[in-house]
């Protein structure tokens, strides 16, 4: 297993350094990031939106969690969970660091060059993104995103 609080401050660092450098936003108080917290978040339909498209899968549903959120609003840190689904990404709407928890997925660039993740796996999905989301099983994964400028 992968050492989890590593991964989540480098992302940390990737994603906060430009907003960490006002005072204001930086938090006095520790956050947990508790996974366990998934297992009593309330599922809903997926639904498409104008950067995500489901292409295949029984009535997929989803539920999230937000841990921590900048005082600008833009900083997000939560947990996630998704049935087996397939999506379609379009021009992803922001700067997106995951680490799974739980369940496999095999994301393809428009280029045609695919990778599976899994547990214990780290990525991060560039703003703009295009692609495809496969999901083998359901997956649990922990988020940090930031929409940039």
């Amino acid at each position: 297993m992968k050492d989890t609080s590593s991964l989540l401050l480098l992302a940390a660092v990737v994603f906060c350094s430009s907003a960490l450098a006002d005072e204001k936003m930086i938090s006095k108080k520790i956050v947990q990031v508790d996974p366990g917290q998934l297992e009593t978040v309330e599922l809903s339909a997926v639904t498409d939106y104008p950067f995500m498209k489901v292409i295949d899968g029984d009535d997929p549903k989803s539920g999230a969690v937000t841990s921590f959120q900048s005082t600008d609003g833009k900083l997000e840190v939560g947990l996630y969970r998704l049935s087996q689904v397939t999506l379609r990404i379009s021009n992803w709407p922001v700067d997106e660091f995951m680490y799974f928890l739980e369940g496999q997925v095999e994301i393809t660039d428009e280029e045609g060059t695919s990778r599976v993740y899994g547990p214990g796996d780290a990525l991060v999905m560039p703003k703009g993104f295009s692609g495809t989301w496969k999901q083998f099983s359901p997956i649990k994964k922990i988020n940090i995103s930031y929409p940039g400028e």
